[in-house]
């Protein structure tokens, strides 16, 4: 029979076979002059070729296909979460959805992808699994897509839609996810990447920054859930902290540890999520460590430039004008890297301050300008910390002065406390707690930049009771709002800055009695104003104690056994009254030795050269007794006069080099290798903050 050919096809089937020219001899020869050469069959292919016999199957082919098919379907039974594939019209039970949460799913997956993987190698076609949005994904190749392990490894991680519906519900974080990287004006006109759709799983077919930015988003909701909420209402049998943890060691190995994903908008907001889960979880050296990814990844796109072709979007669900901007992006790495560098003592990544002109923040609230310029002055604090030019305190002064302007853009109402109502949804109180933690932030700001002069008389501070005053009146303040906030929320893991200001706060105002051994000027502080601040220590560590025993945090746990360890110097201004009452002279406390976890003996001389009578040194024991928790007291010595107030560590054990140094702080190089340097909360829990605030101090 005939077949149709292209116009101008002459050769016959065995000269097409054969890959040579078809050439006929003079006259109407039916046989060209090759085929009459090899005694074959001479056909135009106008007609179909039969000469050549059909191929027989091949039975290993056979039999390995099958298989294929098998394996193929046992993993689209075992593997793929069965409670999401409602797209093909098949109802879920609780028990399909445990099967993809179970303990041994992701070894039976590593090897089932070795085994597909193999088969590619070897020549087999395999056809894609197919997806729970199938219907709607790309179109189904041959082959196996690029980035297809790498996807399926994060697919199988995700939670049923019912359980990510409750956690979403329960948690504070999807609103906090939600004004992370869009400005409040976006939130107000709906220009943003709603809530909602952390409920809708993305397909497996799309880029792995789509999936690993979801997972972090649940990740980080689960962290910051209520310490009461019931696990039994989810249909995942697995510990939730074993499955963020699994979330996060998943998405740090294939994604964003990988050059070649993050280069997108989502890879980048990948590595900024994963540094505020690490934060959360006290990781504060492995969050720095991703803010400062972020930021030199950031750098290479040209987001810190603001150009809108800097961004590449691979997620194409969100539409345009809902998506993150290059400055908003470009800001919150600047934010969380200064936060997070001030607190270790680190240099900051950038100065570049252009997101707080006033053409930047003209769109923004009253409260994302505070913010803002909070961030520059805590660069400029950073600053102030590293500099050697010895004009510290004229630093001080002029940073002093912009943090007092930036509170004065505010009226003073909005200073008084804010109060978070409980019955109220945790949408309802997001404004209040962003209300909250910029109060907080602001003392912060303040404590630490007066810190240095609270405690040394130099002939560079012309009037340092300022300093002391500024401290005090900071630490109460943040200790005041740390004891509402954990009141209503004991969850560790939700607002972590907090318990590092608390604990920052209480020190200074236990340190700053210190003072009272000294003959200075400045009024002794009133009997009912020291049983208010040793009130308001004792209920701050009690919150520490509380949080720590419910959810088992070693931050909470640590810091409260520092202030235990630090009371005693209360107790010694009561004896101290006491004695200047009835001698009329101060049997001052002259020594103080404190013993700080991983950090060592913080030695504390006092100046006092008129004071009459014996003088004292006071030494706290390294560990507080077995049973009550408590620290002991202090144990007094003779000592001599000194001429000045001094501090000084030693015994120095697990230290990085964080923190600033000076003459009277060193660390040798056998102490440094005694944690790594990204140690974990569980291994380094207060991370170096402790450093940092012993070296200001110093």
């Amino acid at each position: 029979r005939r077949r149709k050919v292209r116009k101008g096809t002459h050769s016959c089937w065995e000269c097409r076979r054969r890959k040579i020219r078809c050439q006929f001899g003079p006259g109407n020869d039916a046989v060209c002059l090759p085929c009459q050469g090899r005694g074959s069959s001479c056909r135009s292919q106008e007609f179909v070729d039969e000469s050549r016999p059909q191929q027989q199957p091949d039975r290993r082919m056979a039999q390995r296909l099958g298989r294929l098919e098998d394996l193929m379907s046992k993993l689209v039974d075992r593997i793929l979460p069965e409670s999401i594939s409602s797209s093909r019209s098949r109802d879920v039970s609780p028990a399909s959805s445990d099967d993809t949460v179970d303990d041994g799913t992701s070894t039976r997956y590593q090897q089932a992808l070795d085994v597909l993987e193999a088969s590619v190698v070897t020549g087999a076609e395999t056809p894609s699994l197919p997806t729970p949005e199938s219907d709607h994904s790309a179109p189904r190749k041959g082959s196996v897509p690029r980035h297809e392990k790498a996807c399926r490894a994060l697919y199988a991680l995700f939670l049923s839609e019912h359980d990510i519906t409750l956690v979403a519900e329960a948690s504070a974080a999807p609103y906090f996810l939600t004004s992370l990287f869009n400005p409040f004006r976006n939130l107000l006109e709906g220009r943003f990447e709603h809530i909602n759709n952390m409920n809708n799983l993305p397909a497996l077919t799309n880029h792995p920054t789509v999936l690993a930015k979801r997972l972090l988003q649940i990740a980080i909701s689960i962290q910051q859930m209520p310490t009461n909420f019931d696990v039994r209402r989810l249909q995942t049998k697995r510990s939730l902290p074993d499955l963020t943890s699994d979330i996060i060691s998943t998405v740090s190995q294939l994604v964003t540890s990988n050059d070649e994903l993050v280069g997108t908008a989502e890879g980048l907001q990948c590595i900024i999520l994963q540094g505020v889960w690490h934060a959360n979880a006290g990781n504060l050296r492995k969050a720095w460590l991703s803010y400062r990814r972020a930021m030199s990844l950031g750098q290479l796109m040209g987001i810190d430039h603001g150009s809108s072709l800097a961004l590449k979007f691979v997620d194409a669900t969100v539409s345009p004008e809902r998506r993150t901007t290059p400055q908003a992006l470009w800001y919150r790495i600047n934010f969380f890297d200064r936060s997070t560098s001030l607190l270790l003592g680190l240099p900051a990544g950038s100065r570049d301050d252009s997101f707080a002109t006033e053409e930047a923040m003209r769109r923004d609230t009253d409260m994302e300008r505070l913010e803002k310029l909070q961030t520059v002055i805590g660069g400029r604090l950073i600053e102030r910390n590293a500099d050697k030019s010895g004009q510290h305190f004229a630093m001080t002064l002029s940073i002093h002065r912009d943090l007092e302007e930036a509170a004065r853009s505010m009226d003073p109402e909005w200073w008084a406390e804010p109060e978070i109502d409980p019955s109220q949804g945790n949408e309802s109180n997001l404004g209040t707690m962003f209300h909250m933690m910029l109060q907080v932030h602001h003392f912060d700001l303040m404590i630490l930049l007066h810190l240095p002069f609270m405690l040394q008389s130099s002939p560079e501070v012309p009037d340092d009771n300022q300093s002391k005053a500024t401290c005090v009146r900071a630490s109460r303040e943040v200790l005041k709002r740390f004891v509402s906030f954990r009141g209503l929320y004991s969850s560790p893991w939700a607002c972590r800055h907090i318990d590092y200001s608390a604990l920052v706060a209480a020190m200074t105002l236990l340190l700053s009695y210190l003072r009272q051994h000294q003959a200075i000027s400045e009024p002794f502080p009133t009997c009912a104003e020291r049983a208010d601040d040793r009130r308001l220590v004792e209920v701050v560590r009690e919150r520490m104690l509380h949080v720590a025993l419910v959810n088992h945090d070693k931050l909470s746990k640590e810091s409260a056994e520092i202030l235990s360890r630090m009371m005693p110097i209360l107790d010694s201004i009561d004896e101290s009254m006491i004695g200047f009452q009835a001698e009329g002279t101060v049997n001052a406390l002259k020594f103080l030795n404190l013993n700080v976890p991983h950090l060592g003996t913080v030695n504390i001389q006092t100046n006092n050269p008129n004071l009459a009578g014996r003088s004292s040194f006071a030494t706290l024991d390294p560990d507080p007794p077995q049973g009550n928790g408590s620290s002991a007291g202090p144990r007094f010595h003779d000592a001599g006069d000194t001429h000045q107030l001094q501090l000084s560590m030693e015994s120095m054990s697990g230290i990085g080099d964080a923190a600033p140094s000076s003459d009277a702080f060193h660390i040798s190089d056998a102490n440094m290798l005694e944690f790594p340097l990204t140690a974990e909360a569980d291994d380094w829990v207060l991370q170096g903050i402790d450093t940092t605030y012993w070296s200001l101090v110093n």
